[in-house]
C-alpha cells in the first residue's frame, strides 16, 4: 500500500537524520568554509528560543514564529465563521505511527496518543480528520478510534458515537473525525464499513467505484492522498470529493538531501539555519503533480482541494535544540492548516464535511504568518458567490479577492511583500489571469477559477539563520478552492 512503502522509507531516513543529530558545539567543528557564518560573541543556545525574543508590542503588535491566534480572532467576511483544521492525520490506530509503536505488548501507546491531543489544543485546530491505516484501525471500535477519553463530549447520531470534542485547557475543542488511508482516503467516517475486522479490511482496501460509493454510504467524504500518485483518468473516474494539493510527507520524500544538511546543521552549525518552528522553510515546494491533476479534475466536477498534514510522529525520533522533536504533533500541525467557512450556528463534524465537500474553505501556510483579511468571492448582479460555488449562466461574474496581512505584524519592522493571482484551470494547467500587489477583481468568462497569494517573509527574516537569503524568497502562502463560473459538467461516467 502506498502509504506503508512511504513510511518504510522514511524510517530508513530518520535512522540517517537521528546520528546526524547531536550535542551542539558551536561550531568549532565547523567545516572551514564556514568561518564567515559564525557569529560573534553569540551563544548557541540564543538560537533557540522556547518563547519569542524581547520586543515591544506596536499597536498591541507583536509577531512571532511561536504564535497561535485562536480562529475566532481572524477576522471572516460577510456572515461566515471560520474553523482551522487539520486533514490526513495518524494517530496510534495507525501501525507506522509512534515511531512504529502504537501499541506496546497490546497497549496503547498512551504517550503518543496524549502528545497527539495535546498538539491539537496547542496550535488550536477546532478539527482533525484522521487518516489511519486499516491495519489498525479496522480492527478498534467506535469510539476509541476517535481519540476517545474521559472528559470528552462524543458526537452521537442514531444513538451511536460518530465524532468526537477533545476539550482543551484554553476552552476551545477539537473535533475529532475518524478515517482510514487505505484503498482510497475516506474521511469521517461515522461508523465502521464491515460488521468484523475482516470485513473491514476488504472494504477499505478497495479503490473501485463501488468501494467509494459504499465508504460515502457511511457518512464520508471521499479523497485520496498523495494525489501524485494516482493515474488522471482514475481520479476522474471515481467520484471523489476532492483531493490533496499538498502533503508533508510527500514533500520530506522529495527533500530527502535537504533534509538531512538542515539536521547536520541544526547540530553543528545552528546559526546557518532556521529555527526549529521554522523548519519546513528549509525544505518546502509545491506539489506541481497535484496542481496538474486538480486542474484536470475541477473540469469533470467539483473537486476540493486540501492541504494534507499526513503526520505519524516517526521520522525524526531525536530531540532538537529547542527541546522538542523536530516531528512532534504540535510542530507539524502548526506548520499550515485548512480555514473553512462555516454558516452561523452550531458546528459539528456534518457541517464540517458540508463545507469541505462543498469547497469552501482554504489552506494556509501558517508558519509564514497567520493571514489576516483573505477573501475570495465572485459577484453577479446582487448575488454573491463563495469558494466551491457555481456563478449560473448568463449573469456578468467579476471575481475579487481581497489581500491579507500578517498577523499581529509590527508595522516599524521588515515588512513581507504580498501578492495576490487569480488562476483559470485549462486542462491541467493553472492559468494566471490577474496578478498584483494590491486587492484584485477580474471579469471573469466560463471557468474554473482559484486564488493565490504569495509573500516574501521579510519579517521572518531574524529566526532563518545566517543563510536567510535561501529562504527569504517568494513562496505561496494561501491556496484558494475554485469558483465555478458558468460551468457545464460533463455526464458522469456509465450515464446513458
Amino acid at each position: 500500500m502506498r502509504g506503508t512503502r512511504h513510511s518504510v522509507w522514511l524510517a530508513g531516513a530518520a535512522a540517517i537524520l537521528s546520528a546526524a543529530c547531536g550535542t551542539p558545539d558551536n561550531g568549532a567543528d565547523a567545516d572551514a568554509g564556514d568561518a564567515a557564518d559564525v557569529p560573534a560573541d553569540v551563544p548557541v543556545e540564543e538560537f533557540f528560543w522556547d518563547a519569542p525574543p524581547n520586543a515591544d508590542a506596536v499597536d498591541g503588535r507583536v509577531y512571532n514564529p511561536w504564535l497561535v491566534p485562536p480562529s475566532s480572532e481572524i477576522p471572516v467576511p460577510r456572515d461566515w465563521q471560520l474553523r482551522r483544521g487539520i486533514v490526513h492525520i495518524h494517530s496510534p490506530y495507525s501501525h507506522d505511527a509512534c515511531d512504529n509503536e502504537p501499541f506496546i505488548d497490546g497497549v496503547r501507546n498512551e504517550e503518543c496518543f496524549n502528545q497527539l491531543r495535546e498538539g491539537l489544543c496547542a496550535t488550536r485546530q477546532d478539527f482533525a480528520f484522521l487518516s489511519d491505516h486499516a491495519t489498525l484501525f479496522a480492527d478498534y471500535e467506535f469510539p476509541e478510534v476517535l481519540l476517545y477519553a474521559d472528559g470528552d463530549t462524543l458526537i452521537e447520531r442514531g444513538g451511536l458515537p460518530v465524532a468526537n470534542r477533545i476539550p482543551c485547557p484554553d476552552g476551545h475543542d477539537v473535533i475529532i473525525a475518524a478515517g482510514t488511508e487505505t484503498g482510497t482516503m475516506p474521511l469521517g467516517l461515522e461508523h465502521h464499513v464491515g460488521d468484523t475486522p475482516e470485513a473491514r479490511h476488504t472494504a477499505y482496501d478497495d479503490a473501485s467505484v463501488a468501494g467509494v460509493e459504499a465508504l460515502k454510504a457511511a457518512g464520508a467524504m471521499s479523497f485520496v492522498y498523495h494525489t501524485e500518485e494516482w493515474e488522471p483518468a482514475t481520479l476522474i473516474e471515481l467520484p471523489l470529493d476532492g483531493v490533496e494539493i499538498y502533503n508533508m510527507h510527500a514533500n520530506l520524500m522529495h527533500s530527502l538531501d535537504t533534509v538531512v544538511l538542515l539536521i547536520s546543521d541544526l547540530s553543528r552549525r545552528p546559526w546557518r539555519v532556521p529555527v526549529p518552528e521554522l523548519g519546513i522553510a528549509a525544505l518546502f515546494s509545491e506539489s506541481e503533480e497535484d496542481l496538474y491533476r486538480w486542474s484536470l479534475l475541477v473540469a469533470v466536477r467539483r473537486t476540493t482541494g486540501v492541504l494534507a498534514t499526513d503526520v505519524h510522529r516517526n521520522t525524526f525520533n531525536a530531540e532538537s535544540l529547542d527541546g522538542e522533536r523536530i516531528d512532534s504533533y504540535r510542530r507539524l500541525t502548526h506548520w499550515f492548516a485548512n480555514y473553512v467557512l462555516l454558516p452561523a450556528g452550531d458546528v459539528d463534524d456534518l457541517a464540517l464535511k458540508d463545507a469541505i465537500r462543498h469547497g469552501r474553505l482554504y489552506g494556509c501556510f501558517d508558519y509564514l504568518g497567520y493571514a489576516i483579511g483573505f477573501d475570495f468571492h465572485a459577484e453577479a448582479g446582487a448575488s454573491t458567490y463563495e469558494m466551491g460555488d457555481e456563478v449560473p449562466g448568463g449573469a456578468a461574474a467579476t471575481l475579487r479577492l481581497a489581500l491579507p496581512e500578517v498577523y499581529r505584524l509590527d508595522p516599524t519592522g521588515p515588512q513581507p511583500a504580498i501578492r495576490g493571482r487569480i488562476l483559470r484551470a485549462n486542462d491541467g494547467a493553472w492559468d494566471e489571469v490577474a496578478a498584483g500587489t494590491d486587492d484584485l477583481q477580474y471579469a471573469a468568462s466560463p471557468g474554473v477559477y482559484r486564488a493565490e497569494v504569495r509573500i516574501v517573509p521579510e519579517h521572518l527574516r531574524t529566526w532563518l539563520g545566517s543563510q536567510a537569503d535561501l529562504y527569504v524568497v517568494e513562496r505561496v502562502w494561501i491556496y484558494s478552492n475554485p469558483i465555478y463560473v458558468d460551468v457545464t459538467w460533463p455526464a458522469p461516467p456509465g450515464t446513458p
